[in-house]
């Protein structure tokens, strides 16, 4: 076991004693993965199937799959113990079947199924009410130890988070030579920007994209292009939005930077990335150790407001990353979370600036009396300019053809 798999278990220990625990059932994919270091990459696809993880303290945890994730399971963590139940017969019975039959004389069961199906989480109560037993709910209290980081956590964030912002500096500085180039094909250098990095893209939520002129109007990932403008292609004078979500060893990167297919920004593009950049330092500005969630959300609303930024309604200026890319808490209303040291965030700064939506995503660490920011691999406080002079030159309409690089 090494030294980020001891943090971990010793995070899950404390709950288990904390809430008196004599075993904790846990259903979600993602609370899994942190506290058994088993990542199944097709689960979310395949939502028939189930997984469970059963923690006692000072024992191997105990892993439910179905048959034919066994060998994956084995594979990932040799320090559990792993039953698999075969798909003959209905999945959700089967695995609960040998769930309870693992934990049969346990009489406080701790669980987090509120984050699943509420018809499995009925099955699971009255699995529990069956036994004899007093079901604990334990969601909020794993969320709360996934979202304070360990130091080992930290330092993987950390390089992961920069091996991204490093992966689209360095596809941004391939523009100045590639020429026009259509969002798709950007989408695909990022991901090779990103894999020449040592990152894994892999998973159900890995994505590299790229979206540019004036398609930044709706940069949004739904289907069927899930946010790509296939028929675009890039001209001179363009802004282009990059975003990179990356997967290493189990946790994850997300990240969105900007660049200008030219020298210098318009008017509106300089307009707009001074709102990015002001939204980011308010954003930084009121993120405090033992504010609450919803209170940092009002906040720089208001004073966004006031500095003539506007900004999408409802939107949610940041989240939490770790084993998954986008994980609780939220910088949104409703959200009553209490900051705490070692949090870290994705600041998803979006701003509108007449008909275009510009986005900037920076992580940051949260520390008692200040806020760092530890993906910027250059200073964005302007954006990547992808063209110079000479480039310009060659380009241009009157320029000779062997002139054209």
């Amino acid at each position: 076991m090494n030294n980020l798999e001891q943090e971990i278990t010793q995070k899950i220990a404390t709950i288990i004693d904390t809430k008196q625990l004599d075993v904790l059932i846990i259903s979600d994919i993602y609370n899994i993965q942190y506290a058994t270091n088993i990542k199944i990459p097709c689960a979310h696809a395949q939502t028939d199937l189930r997984m469970f993880a059963l923690l006692k303290k000072d024992k191997n945890p105990l892993v439910v799959v179905p048959k034919c994730w066994e060998n994956i399971v084995k594979q990932s963590n040799h320090n559990v113990d792993v039953f698999a139940y075969s798909l003959k017969h209905d999945p959700l019975e089967s695995a609960i079947k040998i769930v309870f039959e693992k934990c049969s004389s346990a009489k406080r069961l701790g669980c987090d199924d509120e984050l699943i199906p509420i018809i499995i989480s009925k099955v699971i109560k009255k699995e529990i009410a069956e036994l004899g037993g007093k079901h604990v709910a334990c969601a909020d209290d794993i969320m709360s130890a996934r979202s304070r980081k360990t130091k080992m956590e930290i330092k993987h964030l950390k390089s992961i988070a920069m091996k991204t912002d490093h992966a689209i500096n360095g596809f941004y500085h391939h523009l100045i030579a590639d020429r026009s180039k259509s969002s798709m094909s950007i989408s695909e250098n990022l991901r090779i920007h990103s894999l020449e990095r040592d990152i894994d893209l892999e998973g159900y939520n890995a994505c590299s994209r790229g979206v540019i002129g004036n398609s930044i109007s709706n940069i949004w990932a739904y289907a069927p292009k899930f946010g790509f403008a296939a028929g675009d292609f890039t001209q001179i004078g363009d802004t282009i939005i990059a975003d990179a979500m990356n997967n290493e060893n189990g946790y994850w990167s997300n990240s969105t930077r900007i660049a200008i297919m030219s020298e210098e920004m318009s008017d509106e593009q300089e307009i707009a990335y001074k709102h990015l950049v002001e939204l980011r330092k308010i954003l930084c500005d009121v993120l405090k150790v033992g504010r609450r969630c919803c209170e940092v959300y009002k906040d720089a609303v208001e004073k966004a407001a006031n500095a003539g930024i506007e900004i999408i309604d409802g939107h949610a200026l940041g989240f939490n990353v770790g084993v998954s890319p986008m994980e609780g808490p939220f910088l949104r209303l409703g959200d009553q979370t209490i900051l705490e040291k070692n949090m870290i965030f994705i600041l998803d700064g979006l701003v509108k600036y007449k008909s275009l939506l510009y986005r900037s995503r920076d992580t940051v660490l949260l520390e008692i009396n200040e806020v760092k920011v530890i993906n910027d691999y250059k200073s964005w406080k302007e954006p990547y300019f992808a063209l110079n002079t000479i480039c310009l030159l060659y380009t241009s309409d009157a320029a000779d053809d062997s002139l054209r690089v």
